[in-house]
């Protein structure tokens, strides 16, 4: 291993942070809310700190896979814990609680364990889901030239994708383009929001936390406090744009339109929606006779769209809702939006493919001698997608198990502690019964929000990123 080229990142990391802090401290000194120092002070911290480390000049020709995966989960780490600092030195949080909620904020999970929170506070907050949504690898690709290495690697490992396709010859050119698109929905869905009839302050916030489908809101009520129809649905607009693939965007952009809008994952994601949409309206409409056949469509579009994409955006009490719509919404959250998005869950491209495969071993048995391919769209998937597919799976359902046990370890019932695994594992934030209320997480044991808040990590890194370190194999030799 190479720990001084580990460290130039980490360095870079850390004082990109400590700069993103300025903006929320000249925020609060605007505003006068009384917190300037909370994001002055490790700002200045930060900037001198990470700087040392990343100008320091250890470079080695030979990058190994173990310091590309050590570099992406202590970058993850090393800035959950910076950016914990506001929320500490504020004083409404514990050392560990600050931790959890800042984790839930770059990993894009959006759990909280405070309803109310000064201006300058819920502005971190939302920013801490912009940068997470895009990845802490748009950082990395930036200062690599700086620390003397490819970052390639880098966005192999936090990617984590399960087809990985380069827009651009170079990597650092397919981070540029990603941050343009990422940039462009946000500026986009900024005015659009204004234009519905948000203030500045709830706009700019919803569209960071909207384009990260973090789901971070300015308001206790979520989206529900505004009672707008043009806010939702502009909201809807958002969260299904943000959940494509955003490679996509570049296909279209580049003249290959009809590519784009034929794509195999995108037409499931689309039919995933508005299938859910439709079968939850018929339920609510039948089972809750308090909701006319509009209002039931507009809550459950709104949902669907929210929880397909992990965005966690509420309109509605769903906890009362029929047990079918709930299910339904469970389904969703575990399935998620599409690879190579900012969404969470196992995503649509794995459940499809999953799908198919278990449509061919059933064909395959009444027809032995057969020959059949696993296709995705046109593409023929390689067997040993096949197979990685099906562990990616088998990881997803112990993980899930495991975060459930080490929940009930903490003397949590088990359905919150299934709740919260699994709203922390599908970094969707949010699921039935307790695990969609901060007080909920608030009470929790300090060792219940670590573990949790490792569950955010590994969903962010989808699993193998995270676990590959935590095995012998990686550190022998």
């Amino acid at each position: 291993m190479h720990p001084r080229a580990i460290a130039n990142v980490l360095g870079a990391v850390v004082a990109a942070t400590g700069a993103a802090m300025l903006i929320p401290a000249a925020f609060s000194y605007l505003v006068a809310d009384g917190h300037q120092a909370a994001f002055a002070l490790p700002a200045a911290a930060l900037l001198a700190g990470g700087a040392v480390f990343a100008l320091s000049r250890g470079r080695s020709a030979y990058i190994s896979i173990r310091d590309v995966f050590l570099m992406v989960v202590l970058g993850w780490i090393s800035v959950a814990a910076a950016g914990s600092l506001p929320f500490l030195l504020s004083g409404l949080m514990s050392p560990v609680e600050a931790f959890f909620n800042s984790m839930a904020g770059f990993t894009t999970t959006g759990v909280s364990t405070v309803e109310n929170a000064p201006p300058s506070l819920l502005l971190w907050r939302s920013m801490s889901q912009w940068v997470g949504g895009i990845g802490i690898v748009v950082l990395f690709v930036a200062v690599a030239p700086l620390v003397g290495f490819g970052a390639a690697q880098l966005y192999s490992a936090e990617a984590a994708t399960p087809i990985v396709e380069r827009l651009t010859p170079r990597i650092r050119d397919t981070a540029k383009v990603l941050a343009y698109v990422y940039a462009t929905l946000t500026v986009g869905l900024a005015a659009a929001l204004l234009l519905a009839g948000m203030g500045p302050f709830d706009a700019a916030n919803h569209a960071l936390t909207t384009v990260a489908t973090g789901g971070y809101s300015t308001r206790p009520g979520s989206v529900a406090a505004f009672d707008s129809v043009a806010v939702e649905m502009v909201l809807v607009a958002g969260m299904i744009l943000s959940g494509t693939n955003f490679a996509l965007y570049f296909q279209a952009v580049r003249g290959r339109l009809r590519e784009a809008l034929t794509n195999a994952e995108y037409l499931a994601y689309l039919a995933l929606i508005l299938s859910a949409t439709a079968i939850m309206t018929a339920s609510l409409y039948a089972f809750d006779y308090q909701h006319s056949p509009l209002t039931a469509l507009r809550l459950a579009l709104f949902q669907s769209a929210s929880l397909t994409t992990g965005t966690g955006f509420s309109t509605a009490d769903w906890d009362s809702w029929d047990p079918l719509s709930q299910g339904l919404l469970m389904v969703l959250m575990a399935i998620g939006g599409c690879a190579g998005s900012t969404t969470g869950g196992i995503k649509v491209v794995r459940a499809l493919l999953l799908s198919k495969n278990a449509l061919q071993d059933a064909f395959r048995m009444v027809h032995p001698r057969a020959v059949t391919a696993l296709k995705l769209g046109r593409k023929v998937v390689p067997e040993r997608l096949r197979a990685s597919l099906l562990g990616f799976f088998f990881v997803y359902v112990a993980t899930l198990v495991a975060g459930t046990l080490l929940m009930a370890l903490h003397q949590v019932p088990l359905g919150p502690a299934f709740g919260s695994a699994f709203a922390c594992l599908n970094i969707t934030g949010t699921a039935p019964g307790p695990a969609g209320d901060p007080a909920f997480y608030a009470g929790l044991p300090a060792t219940a929000k670590l573990v949790l808040s490792l569950l955010m990590l590994l969903g962010r890194l989808e699993l193998f990123t995270v676990l590959v370190i935590l095995t012998p194999a990686f550190w022998r030799g």
